[in-house]
């Protein structure tokens, strides 16, 4: 996944996705499964970045627009059905595989 210019390259390409998923009628086209950590880093920046309050002391329903609009298309995306199988060694190894930390990241990254 390509970072620059804020990820554009994603950002189209899941607006994509998200308008194909509108238009489907087969649950298999309706599912979106989107970059989670910069769905996270959207939501924070958005709600660290605007403040609560315009400057002539009113609410800033933008603000809190964006963030009900994103959070709003991401349980929509959770609630679709997924027509596929669930594979239980996938979620066996899933379940059971060790999350590292940052240390036992960069000690794995040298191999």
């Amino acid at each position: 996944m390509d970072p620059s210019c804020n990820f554009s390259s994603y950002r189209s390409t899941l607006k994509a996705a998200v308008w194909r998923s509108a238009a489907a009628t087969d649950d298999s086209q309706r599912i979106v499964i989107p970059f989670f950590s910069l769905l996270v880093k959207d939501l924070y920046f958005l709600n660290e970045g605007c403040s609560n309050k315009l400057p002539n002391g009113h609410i800033n329903f933008e603000k809190f627009w964006q963030l009900a609009k994103q959070v709003t298309e991401f349980i929509t995306w959770k609630q679709v059905h997924c027509p596929f199988p669930k594979a239980p060694k996938v979620i066996t190894y899933l379940q059971a595989t060790a999350v590292l930390n940052e240390d036992g990241e960069n000690l794995f990254s040298l191999y």
